[in-house]
Formats: structure tokens, sequence, C-alpha cells
């Protein structure tokens, strides 16, 4: 009887790990970075990184490249969406998927950071 109650209660907490995995997320998201000493000063990333932990509750995870142009984000599907992630990376001057760039965030960029 211990042996099927211990059972029971081991695949419980195995189902119930994999469904808290279930609404994490990851998306890659392609922006247009132009800055090219990024690796350097890391002002770009800093601030797409504070906009996106600014507006959106669920994300966990931002790494962005800037050599490839993506941002990879790890968020919690309860928490937060794409959309609202791709608003955020707009609201910091940078194109994210589809999404254009809000004209005020883009001219308050540094020079270096913006379309030569």
């Amino acid at each position: 009887m211990k042996n099927k109650l211990l059972l029971l209660i081991l695949i419980f907490a195995i189902k119930l790990s994999f469904s808290q995995d279930n609404k994490y997320l990851i998306a890659e998201i392609n922006t247009e970075i132009f800055c090219n000493h990024c690796l350097e000063c890391e002002s770009c990333d800093d601030n797409i990184f504070s906009k996106i932990k600014e507006n959106n509750n669920g994300v966990s995870y931002v790494k962005i490249d800037s050599k490839k142009n993506i941002i990879k984000v790890k968020y919690n599907s309860e928490k937060t969406n794409l959309k609202e992630i791709e608003k955020a990376i707009a609201l910091s001057g940078y194109k994210a998927n589809e999404l254009e760039p809000i004209n005020k965030a883009y001219e308050s960029l540094d020079y270096c950071c913006k379309k030569k």
C-alpha cells in the first residue's frame, strides 16, 4: 500500500513539474541593431533589457545577439505574451519582428546606435 501511495505521489509530482514548464516559452525576435561597438559599451543591450523588464513581469531571460540581430526571450505565457514583449522592444527604440521602433524612442538613442 505504501509503495502504491509513493508511486502516485511521484507521478503527481512529475506531472506537476512538467505542467509548470509548459507555461514558459522561448521566442527569438528579429531586430535591427546598428551599433558597431555594442560589446564595448552595451548601451543597446541595457536599453532593450530594461524596457522589456520594465514592461513585462513574466520575462525571466533576455539574450541579445547584436551580430545576428536577434533577441532571445524566455517568458511566462501566463503573465505576458510575445506582442507585449515586442512593444517593449519598440519602446526602447528598436524594431521587433514586424513592429517598427517608436520614433520618439529611436530619436533618443545615442548616435552610434542609429542607422547610418
